[in-house]
């Protein structure tokens, strides 16, 4: 042990609030070996604060200062007792340290090489606990474990950690290892778990409440699923597919990075109201329960959700857990991974499936919405401040990575691929890593310039634009070129390959094609004869918006579900739904073509994609006028499909459009008739869930006895979660406009936003179309509210929060709504933030101006 204490005294550093990059840099180069004993005491009351304690245990490399640690509570006397060790090995009381900023700063006269301890008792800060009347679970990611206890938050100074709990004895617990020992003292019961494996901050974990659990033990792995679902019959019917989905998913990652399962053990919770899919802390995976424990009628694109969520966080297990982000700009590594895995994985679960499709799918159409808006971004973004770097997440990492990687993967060769990642995660186990770390391993795999091509699809932001050229003479084609309208942030162009299809009479020709210069000409295509249509792009490795010929177009338009490769329609799909986005095809064009497809989908994913676009262009593209006008033409479609449809999960797919946009008075008619049980579906029970949903349809229609319907739904249901879930998101649905008011007023209030879940559903139908225009006055004041979100909510809430609140509206007020909030914003706004904003205001802005153009007696 080396014992060198500071005799001069520095003067005191000023350090700012959250952790800077200059500070983490600092405490990286400086502080190692980090533990932490941790202990709360819980108690049964929610008026009671919780009690913390917190052994910090670190060496250092140098003393040159004072020590920051992390702790964000609003005032001094929230922290208690602060001790550290002397000169003999004792610890003694301090009270000259300072809280700045959010940071207990240690004064360097205490500080030691060796063995340093600095011991705080405080009041747990609770932002973070999620706490509930009979049960509470942590969420700290990215940056918040420093909200409930003090530490250094940051990801890469990872620690060991070793915590107790004391709770009432009614109580279990969950954490990230086993737990040691368990003891009953009066009322409460003390646990006691062993001490972790270096880990991150935002991943320390546990839950501990009134849960029910269930153990098994699959090829010699034993799991244990808490919950507290009250359907047993749900429980009974899930539980066996979710431990056999985790076993499967641990296998397989075992198998491609040839590393065993890092972590003690591996258990999870199924959470009411969870905030995300899922979590991946180690040993502790928190899910959405409704994610995992499905519905009788669950659709198989949901039953294909629930294994790649499952499959998402067994990967991080490896990708994230193991090897961990050196700092969050590259938060998106860790995602990209278990997205890109989780792709992968499901693959042999699902063998009837076209899982090329499902990733062409799954991706592409999500991404795009982002990255098509003014407010994209890189896939991996410049980070200053950890208390921003929640702002980080969205569509594009999760979306838009994965289809790099797969382009990157395709590029080198699987094989060489997985061995440049295994080489990655043995290198860096429980340790922190950067994106060019691993592009560093896997450029001595290859002769390819992985650096420029990291630049332009990684490190700048922009989403392809190529646009196909066609020329022909006497019934030939003369020339074929495609031609980027666009270039990324930096200037430059995106190089892909992609796959070219001609269709005639039916008949496919599919070309490879090079993209690496701004205009790209198929020689193979000159002198052929014309072609029904031409697609730039069928493949799910390329990405960005390739626009058609006007002959393709056209044809397409019209004949469209003439075609019979799923994978060519839905590329087809997606240049035909891009072009409307874009003003390039009339709103109404689209809704005819889909109307006449519709009878022809026979691939479920086809119907699902193709029932989204639906949906959307008939509540956000058409006047209300035009709505009425194919309204009941659209629902007898959807009617006679569901009655044609042969199992119960297509029957579900289309019920959920159908109900959603029923409009006219014979379609709403249906919807109460569903409800009281005086018609029915052969073939198809109503769920719980179902039920509830369809009393929140028929309530934002403002049916006739629309309150009765709700509050005898709620009295129906048994479970306490779901039950108060109902019960707060019924204002929201009041055919009572100062009912409705008074509901957003009381969302001013960050407790009143504590379930995320909860305020997105009730937000949907505060703002649904039917309700838009009674609704734009809470935009201003619901966009006023997105940076106090961005601070008090979870990562996707601030995104979700302004999504949801201008998804419903179409019209010219309301995009100017946004206009003038933004036009007001401070020069010192976040501008990630107001990335958000401008990703969620995209498709308002377009619906806005397509409908303006439409009626010209709007006001500018």
């Amino acid at each position: 042990m080396t014992l060198i204490f500071s005799c001069q005294q520095p003067e005191p550093m000023s350090v700012e609030s959250g952790v800077s990059k200059t500070l983490a840099d600092y405490r990286k180069a400086t502080i190692k070996n980090v533990e932490y004993e941790l202990h709360f005491l819980i108690p049964d009351s929610l008026e009671e604060k919780i009690v913390g304690g917190v052994t910090i245990q670190f060496d250092l490399n140098k003393i040159k200062d004072e020590v920051i640690i992390d702790f964000v509570q609003p005032e001094k006397k929230e922290i208690t007792v602060v001790k550290v060790m002397d000169k003999q090995n004792k610890l003694i009381q301090i009270t000259d340290y300072r809280v700045e900023n959010n940071h207990v700063i240690i004064p360097q006269k205490y500080l030691r090489m060796d063995d340093n301890r600095v011991v705080i008792t405080f009041f747990v800060g609770e932002q973070a606990l999620n706490r509930n009347k009979d049960f509470l679970y942590t969420l700290f990611v990215p940056n918040k474990a420093s909200t409930a206890f003090p530490c250094f938050d940051q990801p890469n100074i990872k620690a060991k950690y070793k915590l107790s709990l004391t709770i009432p004895k009614k109580w279990t617990a969950l954490a990230n290892y086993p737990l040691v020992e368990k003891e009953t003292v009066r009322e409460n019961t003390i646990y006691k778990f062993e001490q972790t494996l270096p880990i991150s901050t935002y991943l320390f974990a546990f839950t501990a409440g009134k849960f029910t659990t269930i153990t098994d033990t699959l090829d010699g792995i034993e799991m244990t699923l808490y919950h507290r679902e009250t359907n047993e019959e749900k429980v009974k019917k899930n539980a066996p597919e979710v431990f056999d989905l985790h076993l499967k998913s641990i296998r397989w990652l075992e198998k491609y990075t040839g590393i065993k399962q890092p972590f003690k053990k591996f258990d999870f919770a199924l959470i009411p109201a969870f905030q995300f899919g899922g979590m991946e802390h180690p040993g502790a995976i928190f899910y959405k329960d409704r994610s995992l424990f499905l519905e009788e009628n669950a659709t198989l694109n949901q039953k294909m959700s629930r294994n790649s969520l499952i499959a998402h966080e067994t990967a991080h297990m490896w990708f994230g857990n193991l090897v961990t982000m050196d700092w969050f700009n590259d938060v998106w590594l860790k995602e990209v991974f278990a997205n890109f895995m989780a792709a992968k994985m499901v693959n042999p679960n699902f063998p009837d499936i076209n899982h090329d499709l499902r990733f062409l799918q799954r991706h592409h159409p999500s991404a795009y919405g982002e990255d098509r808006s003014a407010g994209s971004h890189p896939i991996q973004q410049k980070l200053d401040n950890l208390n921003q770097a929640s702002l980080l997440y969205g569509r594009i990492i999760y979306q838009k990575a994965p289809v790099v990687m797969k382009q990157l993967e395709a590029i080198m060769g699987e094989e060489i691929f997985q061995e440049g990642l295994q080489e990655y995660l043995k290198i860096f186990s429980f340790d922190n890593a950067t994106w060019d770390d691993l592009i560093a391993i896997l450029d001595k795999r290859t002769d390819l310039d992985l650096k420029t091509w990291s630049q332009a699809w990684v490190k700048e932001s922009g989403m392809p634009w190529l646009k196909a050229h066609l020329e022909t003479k006497d019934g030939k084609i003369a020339s074929y070129e495609l031609e980027f309208q666009n270039t990324t942030s930096g200037g430059n162009i995106w190089q892909e390959n992609t796959e070219l299809l001609t269709s005639t009479n039916g008949e496919i020709q599919k070309i490879p094609l090079q993209i690496l210069t701004e205009k790209t000409t198929v020689s193979e295509l000159i002198g052929q004869p014309t072609p029904d249509f031409i697609l730039p792009n069928v493949t799910e490795k390329a990405y960005g918006f390739f626009e058609l010929d006007e002959k393709s177009q056209s044809y397409l338009l019209a004949n469209i579900q003439d075609v019979e490769d799923e994978m060519t329609k839905s590329a087809a799909w997606f240049s035909l739904y891009e072009s409307m986005l874009r003003g390039k095809i009339a709103p109404k064009q689209i809704l005819e073509t889909l109307s006449v497809g519709l009878p022809a989908e026979k691939e479920i994913q086809g119907l699902s994609s193709r029932l989204g676009y639906l949906r959307t262009t008939f509540w956000g593209f058409l006047s209300a006028d035009d709505q009425l006008a194919n309204a009941e033409k659209i629902e007898d479609l959807l009617w006679q499909s569901i009655q044609e449809a042969d199992n119960s999960g297509r029957k579900k797919t289309l019920f959920d459009t159908y109900i959603g946009i029923a409009r006219s008075p014979k379609g709403i008619q249906q919807l109460q008739d569903l409800w009281a049980e005086k018609l029915m579906i052969k073939g198809f029970t109503l769920s719980e869930n179902e039920r509830t949903t369809l009393a929140y349809e028929l309530a934002v229609r403002n049916v006739t006895n629309s309150d009765q319907i709700l509050e005898e739904q709620l009295a129906k249901i048994t479970n306490p979660d779901r039950k108060a879930a109902m019960a707060f998101i019924i204002p929201a649905l009041s055919s009572d406009e100062t009912v409705r008011d008074a509901f957003f007023e009381s969302l001013k209030q960050k407790e009143n936003r504590a379930k995320e879940p909860w305020v997105g559903r009730a937000l949907q139908y505060l703002h649904h179309p039917l309700r838009a225009v009674s609704a734009e006055k809470y935009i201003i004041p619901s966009l006023e509210l997105v940076q106090e979100i961005q601070q008090t909510g979870g990562i996707f809430f601030p995104k979700r929060w302004a999504q949801t609140i201008l998804s419903g509206h179409s019209s010219v007020p309301a995009a100017q709504a946004v206009h003038q909030f933004l036009e007001g914003l401070p020069v010192d706004y976040p501008i990630k933030l107001k990335n958000k904003i401008l990703q969620s205001a995209d498709v308002l802005e377009r619906k806005a101006m397509i409908l303006n153009a439409n009626y010209t007696n709007l006001q500018d």
